[in-house]
């Protein structure tokens, strides 16, 4: 009996051991396969036991299915980036502590650094305590927070410095009930252009009217007077005062043209009617035209046309004719009483036209020269009333009317000896100037 009963404790140890090795074996050989290949269903060895067999394909479908939902939310975070990197306005995301968890490449923008971003303390990149303000007044609120601010941003290279206006919104992340904050989202939105362009659009209103009301003021006067009973049309003096009129009627009549053209050239890109067309021939045309005023100020007007005899671009001919005429003409008028001579000179570089249009006139100051392209803005007061001054936008129609066309103008002036304004403009199929960088 005893004998039986070490016999059979014999085969039980001997059973046992033969499935601890064999278990201790597949183990070995599963920890090595996931080790290896962990996603790899097909790669799990055969040489398993049953139950590790069934723990290797259970393991397996349980990472699979991981890997399925990390890829899953890992191209969701990658859309979700790539969406915030194509919005305009910048946008950052902070954890609690105010540190970085996201930024699109707006805010990087904003806020460049030669440093990672990711948890760095956001007032180490923005640098200004009252955005950090603001987001720590959101959080408080636990509400949405707007503000304002004048920003001062310093370019790539930290050389340059750009005053921007920043609109800034705030609002927290992750409020429960009686819980703290887990984090807040930053919007970021530069508004500097538009209010820019509200502010030329005040200035250009108010200034329009003051120029409107002096002509129509002077009108008015004169029409008063001449509406009294007795009163002789015939007289000297009446015919001066409707002479008068008659200038300041032309005046208001090219002002309002002149608001209109500027009006129009604010949307150019869809209003221009493009086709090719010759400069030169658009500059014969205005010189023509104004033969009348070359002539009544002996003056002289040359072109200058360096071996070709013509030069074509892609544009809109309506608005050539102006640029030309604008600038000739306020040649003429600003050097009335002097033998002028002007130059207009075409030449070609690589792929551009090249614009030169000069004269021996009195010229321009060099504190006026900043300033010479803005709407009403003239060199010369007048104060006389029955001298009759320009617009004052036939140089914005001009600087419109190029950028219009993907071009650039700038002004050289010594006084007393030569002015020059030079114009470049992409040739007739060339890549305007705007897209080569």
């Amino acid at each position: 009996m005893e004998k039986l009963v070490i016999i059979s404790l014999l085969a039980l140890c001997l059973y046992l051991g033969v499935r601890l090795f064999i278990e201790r074996r597949s183990f070995r050989l599963l920890t090595e396969h996931f080790l290896k290949d962990p996603f790899n269903k097909k790669g799990i060895p055969r040489e398993l036991s049953k139950d590790a067999e069934t723990l290797a394909h259970t393991l397996s479908n349980g990472l699979h299915d991981f890997k399925v939902i990390a890829d899953l939310n890992s191209y969701q975070r990658r859309f979700l980036e790539a969406l915030l990197d194509e919005i305009k306005d910048g946008i950052v995301i902070l954890d609690h502590n105010y540190e970085i968890r996201f930024l699109n490449e707006a805010a990087k923008l904003l806020f460049p650094s030669d440093q990672p971003y990711a948890t760095r303390p956001f007032i180490d990149v923005c640098r200004d305590h009252r955005i950090v303000d603001t987001i720590e007044m959101a959080c408080d609120l636990k509400s949405k927070t707007s503000d304002q601010i004048d920003f001062r941003m310093n370019d790539q290279d930290d050389h340059h410095v750009r005053d921007r206006t920043l609109q800034i919104e705030a609002e927290p992340l992750g409020f429960e009930e009686d819980s703290a904050t887990v984090g807040a989202w930053l919007l970021l939105r530069d508004v500097t252009k538009e209010l820019e362009t509200e502010q030329i659009r005040q200035d250009f209103v108010a200034n329009a009217s003051h120029e409107l009301r002096t002509p129509l003021s002077i009108i008015n006067g004169y029409l008063e007077t001449m509406n009294d009973d007795g009163i002789d049309l015939n007289a000297p003096p009446i015919k001066r005062a409707i002479g008068t009129m008659v200038k300041h009627g032309d005046r208001i009549a090219r002002l309002v043209e002149d608001m209109l053209t500027i009006s129009r050239l604010e949307s150019a890109g869809s209003l221009l009617n493009c086709e090719p067309f010759d400069l030169v021939s658009s500059a014969k045309e205005m010189i023509s035209h104004l033969t009348p005023l070359i002539e009544d100020n002996e003056a002289r007007v040359k072109l200058n046309l360096n071996g070709n005899d013509a030069y074509f671009i892609d544009g809109d001919r309506y608005y050539w004719d102006q640029i030309f005429f604008n600038l000739i003409e306020n040649a003429l008028k600003q050097n009335a009483h002097r033998k002028l001579k002007i130059t207009v000179d075409f030449r070609e570089e690589h792929g551009r036209i090249i614009i030169g249009i000069s004269d021996n006139g009195i010229g321009i100051p060099a504190k006026d020269l900043p300033r010479i392209f803005k709407r009403f803005y003239r060199v010369q007061k007048h104060h006389s009333q029955t001298e009759i001054k320009g617009t004052g936008l036939g140089l914005s129609i001009v600087k419109r009317g190029i950028e219009a066309h993907h071009g650039t103008i700038s002004i050289d002036s010594i006084p007393g000896i030569e002015t020059t304004f030079t114009i470049s403009v992409p040739s007739s199929g060339a890549v305007p100037v705007d897209k080569l960088h």
